[in-house]
């Protein structure tokens, strides 16, 4: 009360002095454009001047913020501060200051309107003074707008104007319990015109508009009052909302049916209604709640009944769900898409139904549970021959089976793992070589078969370890040579003598036709024989005649055998062991044979036949001999002269050329080309060329000052 006497005597201060006397007049007046105010309510831009009548001066109050402000003038300069709790310069009486609410945010009103005004649903309205609503006008107050008057304002109808409300809630100035605290004042008051009629404060004519109080009641709680006008529909009305149930609209009776509800387009009835909330509890169900399905990709459903909107999300990107979201009428079916389960493992998956946005409590969701089954696995194939087997010869022959119904079998023999897009196995097949086959069965909507595989080994003939694969090579004694595929001399396979015991032997033997040079690389790991006394050694014999022998731990040694004689030779290599043994610890006791080469010759003019071919001086239907001893480039000297002196028989400028150099005093002779080992020249030398008696003689190294002239000849070794 104490507060309120202030607040009136402020106002009163300030509306002049025929209230209170001339003597109490503050120092201070502002012109808020208020005749009767319980404060002074400023806002926009208001004219503050001292109570002597000078000039004003005007003040923005946007420019600060809304609440109370001190206003004070001190030698025409504006003073503006905020209040102090408990001073009591508020009253405006011992000092030159006065106390103004500046109130910005709603929007405040007062004065004669000059069109027809809605003010928006949800807006805050204070009302500071008289608003009148001249003939022909309407002023509407919108649904949900909060309309406060200080005290003594009201709205004015004249004779022909109109003033509707819609819903709108009306209150005091300092009524919190709409529209916030809108006085600042930091109590919480009111209540008058949120809950009564105050046809005094609010209304001047009642018969411009019979308005209608209406009382919201939701079960123990009471909404604000809000005012609609008589004989019009109600409109929109208040939507509620709560988390156990679902709103059902308003009714004239509490719990009443739906011939007790209050709809939008029902007309308001005069003076007070009270209208009660009536509230459904939800319900939510599907049926079935779970589902099993096989690895397959496959389509499935069930059915939501509900009686409010729901949506549906699930736990797993395997599962495409449909229809995820329902309105009215609310009951419909959610489909939903498995993909397939490329796993042998079962896997689940939950499609929950939600109610509700934060529907994370029972019973306004429902969880449907979906379980797929894992993916079974196919057999694996069987493949003949085995893992292992071996064969000699050109060729193995390989066949798969064992598919279960409708799977194929692919399969690789490169070594790499079998896929879906690898040979389509369809019948058997030959391998030509040492192999690994890898084998698996595929079938749609099974997991593949685990991979088989199987390394069949083409074992090598000695003719190949000896890399002459056309030739015949045989093998005796008291043991068989045989393959060695990873002791030759390049490091892969050659021929290895057979175990034998002390005076045992064990022999490889094979043949060649006509002349030629025969080499071959051999090595031997024995007891050492230094003095040749036939103790353990590894013998080359060409006809039966020993041509080489090597014993101990040779190392790979290169022979080269020239054979002469037009006919057919018998090549042997034998491993002997003497009567006994000595230490043979860490000697492999055996001898090996690897890399064998032949170059036929042509004849006795030992002329390579590869050589001529090469040249390409056989000529269809001819022999190499022919081509042996005739003279393509007409030198005067056959292909066999020729391959003998190292020219080429096709060019004729192509000659063996002797020339003398003088190395430190002395002749020295050379020839051009040179062919080094291969071929033997001899240096003739002779002191008078034209004596036909003197013979040429064969020059000694270091004899060559005793002649005066030279030639050279050339033969093979």
């Amino acid at each position: 009360m104490k507060e309120m006497i202030k607040m009136v005597l402020a106002a009163a201060m300030a509306c002049g002095a025929e209230a209170w006397g001339q003597a109490a007049l503050p120092a201070v007046r502002v012109d808020t454009r208020a005749a009767r105010l319980a404060a002074l309510l400023a806002t926009g831009v208001e004219r503050v001047g001292a109570s002597d009548g000078g000039t004003p001066i005007e003040w923005d109050t946007t420019q600060v913020e809304d609440g109370w402000w001190r206003v004070s003038v001190d030698d025409g300069a504006l003073g503006i501060t905020r209040p102090t709790a408990g001073d009591d310069g508020a009253l405006g009486i011992t000092r030159p200051t006065v106390d103004v609410l500046v109130l910005n945010g709603p929007s405040v009103v007062g004065g004669r309107m000059s069109k027809g005004e809605a003010w928006d649903d949800g807006r805050v309205v204070v009302v500071r003074h008289d608003v009148v609503v001249p003939s022909g006008l309407t002023l509407t107050l919108g649904a949900g707008c909060v309309v406060k008057f200080t005290e003594g304002s009201r709205i004015v109808g004249e004779d022909g104007g109109a003033v509707e409300a819609e819903g709108a809630y009306l209150a005091a100035f300092d009524d919190d319990s709409v529209g916030g605290d809108t006085d600042m004042n930091g109590a919480a008051e009111g209540g008058a015109l949120g809950t009564t009629r105050p046809t005094s404060w609010w209304l001047d004519d009642p018969a411009v508009a019979e308005l209608a109080m209406v009382k919201f009641v939701d079960g123990a709680t009471n909404l604000p009052t809000r005012t609609y006008t008589a004989g019009k529909a109600y409109g929109a009305l208040p939507d509620l909302a709560r988390d156990d149930a679902m709103f059902g609209g308003w009714r004239r009776v509490e719990n009443g049916g739906l011939g007790q509800a209050a709809l939008p387009e029902d007309v308001v009835a005069g003076g007070e209604t009270i209208l009660y909330a009536y509230w459904i509890p939800y319900e939510l169900g599907i049926d079935p709640s779970s589902a099993t399905v096989g690895a397959s990709a496959s389509e499935g459903m069930f059915a939501v009944a509900a009686n409010s909107e729901w949506e549906v999300s699930c736990d797993a990107d395997w599962v495409t769900v449909q229809g995820g979201r329902a309105a009215y009428p609310y009951a419909a079916a959610v489909t939903y898409a498995v993909s397939e389960n490329a796993s042998s493992d079962a896997r689940t998956a939950t499609i929950r139904v939600t109610m509700r946005r934060d529907g994370d409590n029972a019973p306004y969701q429902c969880d449907f549970t979906l379980t797929q089954a894992g993916m079974a696995q196919l057999s694996a194939p069987t493949v003949n021959p085995a893992d292992g087997t071996t064969f000699v010869g050109s060729s193995r022959r390989v066949s798969v089976g064992g598919a279960e119904t409708g799977a194929e079998i692919r399969y690789t023999l490169d070594g790499s793992e079998p896929t879906a897009t690898s040979k389509l196995y369809t019948k058997s097949f030959n391998v030509f070589d040492t192999t690994v086959v890898k084998a698996r069965a595929f079938k749609a909507g099974m997991l593949p078969s685990e991979t088989v595989s199987v390394r069949i080994v083409r074992l090598q003939t000695l003719a190949e370890a000896l890399d002459v694969p056309l030739w015949t090579v045989t093998t005796d004694g008291d043991a068989e040579w045989a393959v060695d595929e990873n002791t030759g001399r390049n490091g892969s396979s050659c021929a290895r003598s057979g175990a034998i015991g002390d005076e045992q032997e064990s022999s490889l033997s094979t043949t060649v036709d006509g002349a030629g040079t025969l080499t071959f690389w051999w090595r031997a790991d024995c007891e050492d024989d230094p003095d040749y006394d036939n103790w353990d050694y590894l013998a080359f014999s060409v006809d039966g005649t020993e041509v080489a022998r090597i014993d101990g731990d040779s190392g790979w040694r290169q022979v080269s055998v020239k054979l002469k004689t037009d006919t057919a030779h018998t090549l042997t290599w034998t491993f002997c062991k003497d009567y006994t043994d000595d230490d043979m610890t860490g000697i492999e006791d055996c001898g090996w044979v690897d890399q064998v080469a032949w170059t036929p010759l042509v004849g006795d003019s030992e002329v390579p036949v590869a050589w001529l071919e090469n040249l390409g001086m056989v000529a269809a239907g001819a022999t190499a001999a022919d081509a042996a001893n005739a003279d393509p480039d007409g030198d005067g000297l056959t292909p066999a002269e020729e391959y003998v002196a190292g020219t080429d028989p096709n060019d004729p400028d192509s000659t063996l050329r002797a020339y003398i150099e003088v190395v430190d005093g002395k002749p020295v002779i050379a020839c051009v080309p040179d062919l080094l080992d291969e071929r033997v020249y001899k240096v003739w030398g002779k002191k008078d060329l034209g004596d036909p008696d003197e013979p040429w003689v064969e020059v000694r190294e270091g004899e060559e000052d005793l002649y005066n002239f030279f030639k050279v000849t050339v033969e093979m070794p």
